[in-house]
């Protein structure tokens, strides 16, 4: 049975709006100066950190707070993504990926 994948690239300051929309409907709070950066780990699991200008502490935010803030960004900008479809994320050095696989 054939696979279809989709690979959906997001650059830092894409990642940086979807994350700060999530934080919006999810109530989390961000401090004012917003996002100055995000460092990207694949330890156990990817973790995004993002970093804050004037010295607030950085959050961290997990895997699946990231796919879900990239998959919010995708209905927002009308980029189709299959409910069916396995999501997984792969980082790079300054993006990161949303995979989408399902069986035909």
């Amino acid at each position: 049975m054939p696979t279809e994948s989709r690979i959906l690239t997001f650059s830092n300051p894409e990642a940086i709006d979807a994350l700060q929309e999530y934080c919006g409907a999810t109530k989390r709070e961000l401090p004012k100066t917003g996002i100055k950066r995000l460092t990207f780990a694949n330890e156990t699991e990817i973790r995004v950190t993002a970093e804050f200008d004037g010295g607030p502490q950085p959050l961290h935010f997990y895997e699946n707070e990231v796919a879900v803030a990239l998959i919010m960004l995708c209905t927002k900008r009308g980029i189709p993504v299959a409910r069916r479809a396995v999501k997984s994320l792969q980082i790079a050095q300054d993006s990161i990926s949303l995979h989408l696989s399902m069986r035909s």
